[in-house]
């Protein structure tokens, strides 16, 4: 079974032994300060500059993914997770999904410009895009533009590109 089926299924571990449960466990100083986790819960086609030991998503994997509702059900479960992590939340509508956003949000560790976790949301759109849960995607693509637009300062343009791109499924780069 490859790495990333059994990770996602709660039958294997990442690369230092660590099961999906024990990450989403991790308290949100956890998730900011360990690095190595992210290409796991959101793993893309190419290897990961960052953790090269992270697997990636190969024809297989992907369709396995889009067509598994257990493993939707889990990668829908990392999404509110990290979602949470970055304080915002998504909510579910009569026509997808919604990502709302607190009033405080500039008083959120991530809201700096070029701060790591921009990369993080990069991976995660890409991650959601390849593995088949485009309405969250929009969910997602639509809350960050409309964060950028009200927070210029915090989010700079090449990460606004960034985003734009890897929502499209065109930036694999990460």
């Amino acid at each position: 079974m490859h790495p990333l089926l059994a990770f996602y299924r709660g039958l294997g571990t990442d690369h230092r032994g660590r099961t999906l449960s024990g990450i989403l466990s991790f308290s949100d100083s956890e998730l900011e300060s360990c690095h190595d986790y992210i290409q796991w819960l959101f793993p893309l086609r190419t290897a990961s500059h960052y953790n090269p030991e992270a697997p990636v998503v190969d024809a297989d994997v992907e369709q396995v993914f889009r067509q598994d509702f257990g493993l939707q059900q889990e990668l829908h479960r990392v999404v509110l997770r990290m979602l949470q992590f970055y304080g915002v939340v998504l909510r579910e509508t009569p026509q997808g999904f919604e990502l709302l956003v607190p009033q405080d949000i500039c008083d959120f560790h991530w809201m700096t410009p070029d701060n790591h976790n921009h990369k993080r949301l990069c991976r995660m759109l890409g991650s959601l895009k390849l593995l088949g849960l485009e309405t969250h995607v929009a969910a997602l693509w639509q809350g960050l533009q409309r964060l950028a637009q009200s927070h210029p300062g915090c989010i700079s343009g090449a990460t606004l590109t960034h985003w734009r791109l890897a929502a499209l499924g065109l930036d694999d780069s990460l």
